[in-house]
């Protein structure tokens, strides 16, 4: 009778498997595709069509605030958003994830920040054009530098945050973002389409970076930690500009143009910072 021996499997300790990156690139690529589609849309009917030129230089004319004192010390105020404080504010941003060990993660808000950035100016000033359909200025600013600089900045900071502290980083963030936007338009600087199109370059750009180098994938149940917050946030921006005012004068083109202007770019806020905290928190980081 034949005896038989069978061998022993091999076993491998110490061997991580592999974190399924797939994970993360399934819901993030989604969201990095609407971004960009909703700034084709936006550019498209802003730039190239009659109705949405007039409404952006409506809602331009009577969003300006300028003349007061509060517009005055608005503007100051976005002046310093420059490279050199926008370098200072991501720096303290690299800081804080290396000190959680998240090397990964500081790469990839340099990458959000940059790609963001340099994808606006290019954008701006030698891809897009804004033709003349007879209505107001002819000349292009889309998208919105400033609020691109300030945008990037929030998502990079979400995407760094401790899960803790998420929420509250979402809450300010949205608040920041949105009442950003808003002032570069109160500022007489900007078209509402111009920082909407900011908005949406700068997600779509942390999705990306969200599905190609931060983190690995999160167990167990990830809940909307900082969807309501953000909402909140940018929500909490817009009436406040709307009840504070910057010398608007009453007519019937600012009582329909500033609260429907103010909802729409505290929506795309809202939105985009909650959006993106959800999508951090299907991550370790």
């Amino acid at each position: 009778m034949a005896l038989t021996t069978e061998r022993p499997v091999a076993v491998q300790h110490g061997q991580p498997s592999r974190p399924d990156r797939s994970a993360i690139a399934t819901p993030a690529i989604p969201v990095a595709i609407l971004a960009v589609i909703g700034f084709a849309v936006t550019s498209w009917l802003a730039l190239f069509t009659a109705q949405g030129q007039q409404y952006d230089e409506t809602a331009r004319q009577v969003l300006d605030g300028a003349g007061s004192d509060t517009t005055a010390r608005l503007v100051r105020l976005l002046q310093e958003v420059s490279v050199g404080s926008a370098a200072v504010a991501l720096a303290a941003l690299i800081v804080v994830a290396l000190a959680r060990g998240r090397v990964r993660v500081a790469l990839a808000a340099v990458v959000l920040v940059a790609g963001a950035n340099v994808s606006t100016q290019l954008l701006k000033h030698y891809v897009l054009d804004r033709p003349d359909l007879g209505v107001g200025s002819a000349a292009n600013s889309l998208p919105s530098g400033h609020t691109t600089v300030v945008f990037s900045l929030v998502l990079a900071g979400v995407l760094v945050a401790p899960r803790a502290l998420r929420w509250l980083v979402a809450l300010i963030g949205a608040g920041v973002g949105g009442l950003t936007g808003l002032a570069t338009l109160i500022a007489g600087w900007h078209r509402p389409s111009d920082v909407i199109a900011a908005m949406l370059v700068t997600l779509a750009w942390a999705a990306l970076v969200s599905a190609l180098l931060a983190g690995r994938p999160r167990d167990g149940r990830v809940g909307f930690g900082g969807v309501f917050p953000a909402l909140l946030g940018a929500g909490l921006a817009a009436v406040g500009v709307i009840i504070y005012g910057f010398g608007w004068s009453a007519s019937a083109d600012a009582s329909r143009v500033i609260p429907f202007t103010a909802a729409v770019i505290a929506g795309v806020a809202g939105v985009g910072v909650g959006a993106y905290s959800r999508l951090v928190a299907r991550t370790s980081n």
